[in-house]
């Protein structure tokens, strides 16, 4: 059973990662700000993905429309985003830490860091 969890989780956390790298809210590079930190709005919603899909369209069209051009993507993150909120934010930590293990650290994007915010904020109206 705790493979199988251990699994789900990094199932999760690719797919929360694919939705904040298409949503350019991270990139790659030496880490200068708390990438988990950044994301925790977004983690801990308790909107559901429909509901953070449309705020998303209304805030940032243009990453909503890059989300809604990869379909099996977006289905994939929508069934890891409306996983419970300890779920998503134990995945993409364990996601942060194996990718700094191999060199690899996140960053903020300053420009989409307000628009998620955003997003977190409105989805209630959805």
């Amino acid at each position: 059973m705790k493979l199988l969890n251990t699994r789900y989780a990094v199932v999760i956390a690719s797919t929360i990662t694919s939705f904040v790298a298409a949503a350019g809210l991270l990139g790659a590079g030496v880490a200068t700000a708390d990438a988990m930190g950044d994301l925790e709005p977004l983690l801990i919603s308790d909107c559901s993905f429909t509901q953070i899909d449309a705020a998303l369209h209304q805030v940032a069209p243009e990453t909503a429309a890059q989300l809604d051009s990869a379909p099996a993507q977006k289905a994939a993150l929508q069934s890891a985003y409306d996983q419970p909120v300890e779920q998503r934010r134990a995945a993409f930590q364990t996601l942060i830490e194996q990718q700094q293990k191999m060199g690899v650290t996140a960053t903020a994007n300053p420009e989409m860091a307000p628009k998620m915010t955003q997003v977190v904020e409105t989805c209630h109206q959805y």
